[in-house]
């Protein structure tokens, strides 16, 4: 692309993509439908250029070279121009200098593999509010990871909580609940989302990290900014996945953890997540380090953009696997994938409550609209299967009534064409009985004349029956 018209490179970089843009690569795919859904899976481990060419963006060879660039890429994009022979000036070009004259001790430098291990082994006080089955399943992980953890239900989940490796406490006992801890996490159906967050005492919720869980993240995050304190840091989250998308350890071998759920069932499932407010930065590194270390597909970005990405769908997937009852889908020894993949929805959404599905709706400004767009479709399909129907059933009906006179059109015709035959014949036959033959065209046999002869020889001689009939078979007088 550059080389063909003569640019030169100042510097060529590689750095592995980052999971927000592989997200997007694989969404565009999808989009401008140059895959199937099934296949527009992007790898996880892809690498991406940083290039700084001498020549302006403007100039028509960049133009042309960036133009060449985007037909094989996947994805371009241009950062800026900036001047090829400039220099730095002012306070950043003195902060330089210093930098360039202070060693590693000045200038705090680390190392990498040292800050992720310094990350990896500072273990955090982490509270669930709302111990259900995602709440068990989140607790399960941060246990075995060996993190503290705490968990507080209006029902009783103390056996829940002693065997996920979590303590557990009464909700009258909230105050020493939130004592000492460093990240609390709020797992309660949207709908009663605001009362849980508005029953805790927020200046105990000060200083803290405050991570919500919920399938929507515009209404929590409203919530959370409006009811907390100012010191309090907010990150809204949504892992998008649950227990019944892992791998249980009775499938996971001998060797796995006795946790209800390996280290590896996390394995590519994407958590989307959005820093509202942090004050905090390397506790918040900590805490989402517990999901990158379990290989999720980290994207962030923010409640907003989530809501609109992921609403419809969810609520959609929802509805369908709620339609889909066992009644409708029963196992069979052989199945085809969209039947399996349809099962596979059915038994993912049957296990989540229904409140979970109601917050879905209540707080999804468009669920109401997809209902009736459902409705819609169902009619469509049931309208088009009737048509089909009868238009079958019609089509069948004019072909036998076409079999029919076509019958009787064949019947008329032989029916007439017999009737013709017979006169032909009859009128042939009384034209040769009419007409005598010409006597230079009648022949007499020398066996009849004979015959005749002899007749007439031996008329005196006996019966003319029995005369007749020995000459007939002899053949001699």
């Amino acid at each position: 692309c550059f080389s063909l018209r003569d640019i030169d490179f100042s510097k060529i970089e590689s750095r592995p993509t980052s999971a927000s843009l592989l997200s997007f690569l694989k969404f565009r795919s999808q989009v401008t439908g140059r895959k199937r859904r099934t296949q527009a899976a992007v790898p996880r481990f892809r690498y991406c250029f940083y290039l700084d060419f001498l020549a302006s963006e403007l100039d028509e060879s960049a133009q042309y070279a960036l133009s060449h660039l985007r037909e094989q890429a996947d994805f371009v994009r241009l950062l800026g121009s900036y001047p090829a022979k400039s220099r730095l000036v002012g306070p950043v070009a003195e902060a330089v200098e210093q930098l360039k004259h202070a060693g590693p001790a000045e200038i705090g430098e680390t190392n990498v593999e040292d800050k992720e291990r310094e990350q990896e082994s500072r273990k955090l006080a982490i509270g669930v509010v709302g111990y259900g089955a995602f709440g068990q399943f989140l607790g399960r992980k941060f246990s075995h990871l060996g993190h503290a953890v705490r968990c507080v239900d209006t029902s009783d989940r103390s056996k829940e909580a002693e065997q996920s490796g979590a303590e557990y406490f009464q909700p009258y006992d909230i105050q020493k609940f939130l004592h000492g801890l460093d990240v609390v996490v709020i797992s309660v159906p949207l709908m009663d989302f605001e009362d849980a967050v508005a029953n805790l005492p927020a200046d105990k919720l000060a200083g803290k990290l405050v991570v919500e869980v919920c399938p929507l993240s515009a209404h929590p995050k409203s919530v959370l900014t409006r009811l907390l304190p100012a010191d309090a840091d907010i990150i809204c989250s949504n892992p998008m996945f649950g227990p019944t998308g892992s791998q249980p350890v009775a499938e996971a071998g001998a060797g796995a953890a006795k946790d209800l759920y390996t280290p590896e069932s996390w394995d590519g499932q994407p958590f989307v997540y959005d820093r509202v407010r942090i004050s905090d930065m390397k506790r918040a590194e900590s805490f989402l380090r517990i999901f990158e270390r379990s290989r999720c597909q980290m994207v962030e970005m923010t409640a907003e953009q989530h809501d609109d990405c992921t609403a419809d769908a969810e609520f959609v997937t929802h509805l369908t696997g709620r339609l889909l009852s066992r009644d409708l889908l029963p196992p069979t020894p052989v199945a085809s994938k969209e039947y399996a993949a349809l099962s596979d929805v059915a038994d993912l959404t049957g296990s989540d409550s229904f409140d979970l599905f109601y917050g879905m709706f209540k707080y999804n400004n468009r669920a109401r609209d997809h209902l009736n767009m459902m409705r819609e479709n169902l009619a469509r399909v049931e309208r088009q299967l009737a048509a089909r129907e009868a238009y079958l059933t019609a089509r069948a009906e004019l072909r036998d009534a076409d079999r029919r006179r076509l019958v009787a059109e064949c019947r008329d015709l032989l029916a007439e064409a017999m009737k013709g035959g017979e006169f032909v014949g009859q009128q042939a036959k009384k034209a040769t009985q009419s007409k005598p033959l010409p006597a230079t065209e009648r022949k007499e046999e020398p066996v009849a004349a004979t015959t005749v002869e002899k007749k007439e020889t031996v008329s005196n001689k006996g019966p003319l029956g029995t005369s007749a009939a020995f000459l007939s078979k002899k053949g001699k007088p």
